[in-house]
């Protein structure tokens, strides 16, 4: 017997049927990532669902928690979070836009968690709401170094400061 992926789950005794639902938990290691996010393989992410027959299809309904990794977009200090997101899905054999496919009597959760998931995180994270992020001269970081005159050693205007009258 060929060892199934954790996200595929056979639907043979829901397909045309009317029955209640059932409940299904997916728990898996992924590696699943944004540019300034991606999805921990320790914990795993657990999938609480429950899948229920309609008409042409199965529906899948619940909710995904996982770890996730993010860089601050500001400060692009590293920070861990939880997430849990509800997650709701359609499943149809002859499936159109925004709709996942039925393979026989099997549906693979794993692109329909994917995209849940990845939808559910930040495009742009922060670490902290005040966290002041870093400025343009290098090695200053605005969260641990303190205030001061600007370095323009480096600067092609820093002629230019010389031009202004004093105390501007």
């Amino acid at each position: 017997m060929v060892k199934r992926s954790p996200f595929e789950i056979d639907v043979s005794d829901l397909l045309g049927r009317d029955v209640p639902s059932r409940p299904v938990v997916v728990e898996a290691v992924v590696d699943w990532r944004l540019e300034m996010s991606r999805i921990l393989a320790d914990p795993p992410l657990v999938a609480e669902l429950s899948v229920a027959p309609v008409p042409g299809g199965i529906l899948v309904r619940g909710e995904v928690c996982y770890a996730v990794e993010h860089t601050c977009r500001r400060c692009l200090a590293e920070f861990a979070d939880d997430g849990c997101d509800p997650v709701t899905g359609l499943f149809e054999v002859n499936p159109g836009e925004d709709v996942y496919p039925i393979e026989g009597t099997i549906i693979d959760l794993e692109p329909f968690l994917r995209d849940e998931t990845l939808l559910g995180l930040p495009l742009l994270p922060v670490c902290s709401e005040t966290c002041e992020g870093l400025v343009s001269t290098a090695e200053t970081d605005l969260n641990t170094d303190p205030p001061g005159e600007p370095d323009d050693a480096g600067s092609p205007f820093a002629v230019l400061r010389d031009l202004l009258p004093p105390g501007d």
